[in-house]
């Protein structure tokens, strides 16, 4: 059987340098008119993984994968128009298994595809070869034309696995050579720079925390224009905070701050209000700190469960998951005053406690802390770390991504999860001049070491060996931010004077520099666009222990 070309299909214009990771299609209207608002009946997904391939091959059929978030509006129209209706639902029974993927929940899934956008519709052979993958938002007779083509064209089982890691040199980059790369760094970034509207990047308006961390601690060491740029971005970013509840949107559309799309989500809520505070620590200006106050207030009351996480999403509509009751966008739902809002309903929050996201949080609050000397914020802090420590540990030593039951069942370990967690620890340590924080940040570096570091190739996988993999997923993949977080984490480490062994430090700082030399390379830097400040501060941050 001939093989089906790798299939693109672009919404709007979406790369891997822009963050959103929900896509509308085209034409909104058009996408809108095929549905009324009401929820459909749930239906028969089937679960992604190694399972699912193996029934593939046994009843010959392909796999479709609906990579989608829980808080995303064109998600659920995609499925309440496109996988209800009779004549995909008619050729997708016949000839494929469909899988719909909680992209929250699975990070490697997110990882992967995250250039896609939500939803991210991707096709596999039965061996878990990639036939097609797909970026927003599909119409049914469209993807009635894909699917055809799919089964026109067959599939073949000779599926090669591709090789993780490749060997690298056990030395770190020569000091002038980093410099190089972070002035062309700087250089790439200069050209998504908005000089009407302000941050980086001009068809969707993102709240880019990391660059805009990295561009305050530019002007609060004397760059002028760092300053003048990151004042008028945070100024602009204003638009997108809710101005009933706090919190912020995830972007704007139409190439301004005017246009948010309405979900929200813990990973840009932490980041900003981390921004706002450092913002108001710097300048002392109140707006800054009420920006911050703001943000915190609605995390404080949406998104903290009683025993102190931090939940990770809500979504941008209202009732997108209740069967019977009427679909509110968030146009119309997030127009209105408390009190209205609250008389329809609160949209869906995501209950999890997912140790990323935390980390972040948990930052975020110390630093809120440190610009307000809040003692209620440090507490907020110190339970949600605890929470995540109780709640998710492994007996490896790093974090599980989820736990059910509560139980503390060994799983498949994520980089990320394990890296910004560390990374919210250590905030927590400097805002409490508690060792023990330290140490603890100290032992899941370890046991991220353990588990995902490259012996090879240098850096970190995204997570630990899965021996059920199959296909694409076999080959393990090092992202890029949660690998500059671990390299963030492991400069800090390897400086302590206390709370870590004195070991450590060699293996930390020999860890850093083949990191840097897998990953700071200038496809990988040149792919992650505007979202590049985490990375200029780990160069930073890493002079003297690399």
């Amino acid at each position: 059987m001939r093989r089906l070309a790798l299939l693109f299909v672009v919404a709007c214009g979406a790369s891997a340098s822009v963050p959103p990771k929900t896509v509308a299609p085209a034409h909104e209207a058009d996408a809108l008119a095929k549905w009324d608002g009401t929820p459909k009946a749930p239906l028969a997904w089937s679960d992604f993984g190694s399972a699912t391939f193996a029934r593939a091959k046994t009843e010959q059929k392909f796999v479709v994968m609906d990579g989608s978030a829980e808080w995303c509006h064109w998600c659920h129209v995609m499925e309440a128009v496109t996988y209800h209706d009779t004549a995909v639902r008619e050729v997708l029974d016949a000839h494929f298994i469909a899988a719909k993927v909680d992209v929250d929940a699975r990070p490697d899934i997110e990882e992967r595809y995250a250039e896609y956008g939500w939803p991210a519709t991707v096709i596999f052979s039965p061996d878990g070869r990639e036939l097609g993958k797909y970026r927003g938002f599909i119409a049914p007779d469209r993807f009635l034309e894909i699917l055809k083509e799919v089964i026109a064209a067959g599939s073949s089982t000779d599926a090669h696995g591709e090789d993780e890691s490749t060997p690298i040199p056990d030395t770190a980059l020569p000091e002038e050579e980093l410099a190089w790369i972070g002035r062309e760094t700087e250089l790439n970034l200069e050209e998504y720079w908005d000089e009407d509207q302000g941050s980086w990047g001009h068809t969707q308006k993102v709240p880019l925390f990391t660059t805009n961390a990295w561009t305050l601690d530019r002007a609060e060491h004397g760059d002028a224009l760092a300053k003048k740029r990151i004042f008028f971005t945070l100024d602009q970013q204003l638009s997108i905070i809710d101005p009933v509840w706090g919190g912020i949107y995830q972007y704007s559309t139409d190439s301004d701050w005017k246009h948010p799309h309405f979900e929200k989500l813990l990973y840009f809520n932490a980041g900003a209000l981390d921004n706002y505070a450092s913002a108001y620590i710097y300048t002392k200006q109140k707006k800054w700190l009420d920006a911050a106050t703001t943000i915190r207030k609605y995390l404080d009351r949406f998104m903290s469960s009683p025993e102190g996480g931090f939940y990770a999403t809500q979504d941008a509509d209202l009732n997108a998951h209740e069967m019977g009751k009427r679909f509110v966008t968030g146009h119309e739902y997030y127009s209105k005053n408390d009190a209205d809002r609250i008389a329809l309903g609160v949209p869906r929050v995501d209950t999890h406690e997912y140790p990323r996201e935390n980390g972040l949080a948990i930052g975020a609050y110390c630093k809120y802390f440190a610009a307000t000397n809040d003692a209620t914020v440090l507490e907020r802090a110190k339970k949600a770390a605890d929470r995540i420590l109780a709640t998710h540990a492994t007996e490896g030593g790093a974090l599980s991504h989820d736990v059910k039951g509560g139980e503390h069942a060994e799983k498949i370990v994520h980089l990320g999860d394990s890296a910004f967690f560390a990374w919210g620890l250590l905030a927590l340590a400097d805002a409490t001049k508690d060792v023990g924080r330290i140490t603890q940040a100290s032992r899941l570096a370890d046991a991220i070491l353990d588990r995902v570091e490259d012996p090879r190739g240098g850096g970190f996988f995204a997570h630990s060996k899965d021996p059920d993999a199959v296909g694409v997923f076999a080959a393990r993949r090092k992202p890029f931010e949660d690998n500059v977080a671990m390299i963030r984490v492991l400069a800090r480490l390897a400086r302590a004077t206390s709370g870590v062994p004195a070991d450590r430090a060699p293996r930390y700082k020999r860890a850093i520099t083949r990191a840097l030399r897998a990953i700071a390379t200038p496809e990988r830097i040149r792919d992650r666009g505007r979202m590049i400040g985490d990375f200029l501060l780990a160069l930073e941050e890493t002079k003297g222990v690399r």
